[in-house]
């Protein structure tokens, strides 16, 4: 696979999540696979549980473990490992059951590095036995190969170095014949890590040399690994020789300062050495800064990716119930319709009329259609300039505005001292023990807190001079009653509500011409 290739044609698809499930689960199961091939970034875990849900009703048994186990490296990813292990089990179950031997051997191989994680040795190595099983069954030999040096590796951390070297033979056996330089240079690798855990450093030399003459992708690796054999087996001329034959390059320059840190400081060259180590330093706070970078760049766009998704699924069910609307609409002007047909048709006195009445809904219907069309056409253009779009836009702000400032409106008078107020405003008069207390005008603040927040520092801010009974006024105003409910509810008379109201305005130096403008005016002005 040429996986740069695909990668940039499967990144040239702009919304993927607006393909047909169809589309969209294999487009998901490619962006997979070169993910393998080119180490990218995985899709996040709502696109795999999508994909998966498409190939669990429509997919093979293979397409359903492989997608699982995608969706498994999704989690892992997430840190989320329980959800992992769990998919990645399921899937296992499936793919052994339908004799997916390929999938199981990859999906055994990322349960033992979920094993890893945990420091489970013992179910780690059960996982990479299992999985270099299966590589054999389903004949993928250059992954065997890969599963059991990955095995003798496992060997080594439990110190049985007995098993390791016969798993190793078998796998250089296997690279040779497949002559892969890259497999041929990681076992090569793997035997240098081995005699060099045993000390064996002449066995490990030769190997990390072999690994090096591959010419593979990551022999400067086996580069440094060869240093400090040198510098364990005190072998410091020899290191210096190595280390000048070696070309310099910015990826590794980490490793070469490395390198030299600890080859003179095994000479006792402590100043030098320090000089290297300091350097060492300032590398990896410039990775760990580039690393914590990264990250945070990967929660934003996933942050970002979420909250698309989340407008989108809004988007969504806001025209699927203005689709239901019209349907329903439509299927009561049908039946309307219906009715009315079967009602004429039993009237045999009035067919012809009944006929003429059709003819001309079927003209209206034709006009009705030609006009459709024609508003179809304007809104098109319309569409298609953004300036209008954009006064458009503005609209459907102002609707949204309105429509939440209808809300809190209707929160107050449908909440408990709501409900409370318009009943006292409805009776004729009010004796004074049906007048607000304390508490009832503490339920008047408190509701109206509730419903616009900072109500209070607004009120301050905007009439600093105001008296508490004003400010309190203004809770009892914000209701929407008029001056002779608001005088009703207060115990005075309504010219005393104006006198209040009138102070209220001299505040702010306004002019009005309705009783309704205060409310306004704080409504538009503050708690916007």
């Amino acid at each position: 696979m040429y996986a740069d290739s695909a990668s940039v044609l499967l990144d040239s698809i702009q919304a993927p999540d607006e393909l047909t499930d169809k589309d969209f689960a294999h487009w998901c199961m490619l962006c997979g696979k070169v993910t393998d091939e080119a180490a990218t970034g995985l899709l996040p875990i709502y696109q795999w549980q999508r994909a998966q849900q498409w190939f669990t009703e429509h997919g093979t048994a293979e397409e359903q473990a492989q997608i699982d186990l995608y969706l498994g490296r999704a989690y892992v990813e997430d840190g989320e490992y329980d959800k992992a292990m769990q998919i990645y089990a399921d899937a296992l179950q499936l793919a052994k059951e339908h004799q997916a031997y390929n999938v199981a051997g990859y999906i055994c191989a990322y349960m033992a590095d979920l094993y890893g994680f945990r420091d489970i040795t013992s179910e780690r190595l059960e996982k990479r036995k299992e999985a270099s099983n299966f590589f054999k069954k389903a004949r993928n030999y250059k992954s065997y190969a890969y599963a059991l040096k990955d095995l003798a590796c496992e060997c080594t951390l439990t110190d049985s170095f007995n098993c390791t070297i016969p798993l190793l033979q078998k796998a250089d056996s296997i690279s040779q014949l497949l002559h892969n330089k890259d497999l041929t240079a990681d076992v090569a690798n793997a035997f240098g890590v081995i005699y060099e855990a045993q000390e064996k450093y002449k066995n490990a030399e030769r190997y990390f040399l072999k690994a090096i003459e591959t010419g593979s992708k990551e022999s400067y690796k086996d580069s440094i690994s060869l240093l400090h054999i040198y510098i364990k087996d005190n072998q410091l001329a020899k290191a210096h020789e190595w280390i000048e034959t070696i070309t310099k390059h910015n990826d590794i320059a980490y490793y070469f300062n490395q390198a030299y840190y600890l080859l003179y400081k095994a000479e006792g060259k402590y100043k030098e050495a320090l000089h290297y180590k300091e350097i060492c330093s300032d590398m990896l706070d410039s990775l760990t800064l580039v690393q914590n970078e990264t990250k945070v760049l990967e929660i934003e766009k996933k942050y970002n990716n979420a909250k698309i998704r989340e407008e989108n699924e809004l988007l969504k069910i806001t025209q699927q119930r203005n689709t239901i609307i019209i349907i329903i609409a439509i299927s009561l002007f049908l039946l309307s319709v219906a009715g009315y047909i079967i009602y004429r048709q039993r009237s045999k006195a009035k067919i012809y009329y009944q006929q003429t009445i059709l003819d001309k809904m079927k003209i209206e219907l034709l006009h009705l259609s030609a006009a459709l069309e024609e508003k179809k056409q304007i809104l098109q253009k319309a569409l298609a300039d953004k300036e209008n779009n954009a006064h458009k836009l503005q609209q459907e702000i102002e609707v949204i505005s309105y429509k939440y400032n209808r809300l809190q409106k209707q929160s107050l008078e449908t909440s408990t001292v709501g409900k409370k107020l318009i009943s006292l405003t409805k009776k004729n008069r009010l004796e004074d023990s049906q007048l607000p207390t304390d508490k009832t005008w503490h339920s008047i603040m408190t509701e109206v807190d509730k419903i616009y927040p900072q109500f209070y520092s607004l009120l301050k801010e905007a009439f600093p001079n105001l008296t508490e009974s004003e400010y309190q006024y203004c809770y009892l105003h914000i209701f929407g009653f008029d001056a002779n409910d608001e005088a009703k509810l207060l115990g005075i008379n309504p010219a005393s509500v104006r006198m209040k109201r009138t102070r209220i305005y001299q505040e702010v130096q306004l002019k009005h011409n309705k009783e309704t403008f205060l409310r306004d005016y704080i409504i538009k002005n503050l708690l916007k």
